[in-house]
């Protein structure tokens, strides 16, 4: 029998993937960041010709070895130059660069591919006054994109086209949980608990990766760049991107990747965010693996709770932006099942 939680994510997927993929011949993709090389690589893997723009040849070096060595080099070229995007079909922007930057590059593109599909690409997305209306997409989690309402409606089709579900929201929800669960370990972590500790208790509660390791795939520099939009300031992070731990992509965040490969404890980690801790007056304590996975629950939850949009959505996203067990559902219909 198929337990309550599964069925209703299930049926709430089951909406989500009416449609028919977008059809693409040609994509053009901003590059100088992982979600760029990410989507380019995915748009490939479909058969769609990708040209993919980098910000300089250091980048267009850097992004040709990651392809080689992955053995996804076909299918996609590399560039310095915004004129190549001519002819392309559908235009996204995942540049990370500032937004004027951004918005120059975009404009570029734009102007040799008319009548292109246009799509700017996570925090930051653009708004600005380009010869077409911009769709603004974010990527939280693995399997759904994010649209902001009034977008092109081809964006729909484009996410399909990347095997994602898509999901029209009024603001991004997928960063807001994102946040609460990054800030919630950092936290843990302040007050004494280790990342492979808080990371260990997330796993044996049921997510799919602990909050620290899944940070350093997103990268640690956009919470520190989150935290300058918004004054948040949590002591950990705001020191550790300063000293050039940025994550998997920098080889060292909470982990170290040794030669590009998997994490390995490191703990350096351990004595800055002791001595962090000692800078504010907090004194470490031994923390449960109960209360971790409690804590990390419950931060979702308040998260959640104070979004406006379908619970079933909120779940969704919860499960495949934040790793929250698939199996109960999502967090708002797990809690729901516990009277919360």
């Amino acid at each position: 029998m198929i337990p309550p939680g599964a069925a209703h994510l299930a049926r709430v997927r089951e909406r989500l993937s009416i449609g028919a993929p977008l059809a693409l011949s040609r994509a053009a993709v901003a590059g100088g960041s992982p979600q760029a090389l990410g989507l380019a690589v995915a748009l490939a893997d479909t058969g769609v010709t990708v040209a993919l723009i980098e910000e300089d040849h250091w980048d267009v070096e850097r992004a040709q070895d990651a392809l080689t060595r992955a053995g996804k080099a076909t299918g996609i070229s590399l560039h310095t130059d915004p004129a190549a995007a001519e002819g392309a079909e559908a235009v996204i922007e995942a540049s990370g660069s500032d937004a004027g930057l951004r918005a120059a590059l975009f404009g570029g593109m734009a102007q040799v591919a008319p009548g292109a599909l246009l799509a700017s690409l996570g925090p930051g997305a653009l708004r600005t006054s380009l010869p077409a209306p911009v769709a603004l997409i974010d990527q939280p989690g693995e399997g759904v994109i994010e649209i902001l309402t009034g977008s092109d409606l081809r964006t729909e089709g484009l996410a399909r086209r990347l095997g994602a579900l898509p999901v029209r929201v009024e603001r991004f929800l997928g960063a807001v949980l994102v946040a609460a669960l990054e800030d919630e370990a950092e936290a843990l972590v302040f007050e004494g608990s280790t990342p492979w500790e808080v990371d260990a208790a997330a796993e044996a509660a049921g997510f799919t990766l602990g909050p620290c390791a899944a940070q350093d795939l997103r990268g640690l520099d956009r919470a520190y760049a989150r935290h300058r939009v918004t004054g948040h300031t949590l002591p950990v992070v705001d020191r550790m991107v300063p000293e050039g731990r940025l994550g998997r992509k920098g080889g060292v965040g909470w982990y170290r990747y040794p030669g590009g490969g998997g994490r390995v404890i490191d703990p350096l980690v351990e004595d800055l965010a002791r001595e962090e801790a000692h800078f504010a007056g907090v004194t470490p304590r031994a923390i449960s693996d109960s209360e971790i996975a409690v804590r990390l629950s419950a931060a979702l939850l308040r998260a959640a709770k104070g979004l406006v949009a379908e619970p079933g959505v909120i779940d969704l996203l919860s499960v495949l932006a934040c790793g929250f067990p698939a199996d109960k559902g999502g967090v708002l219909f797990a809690a729901q099942a516990l009277d919360l």
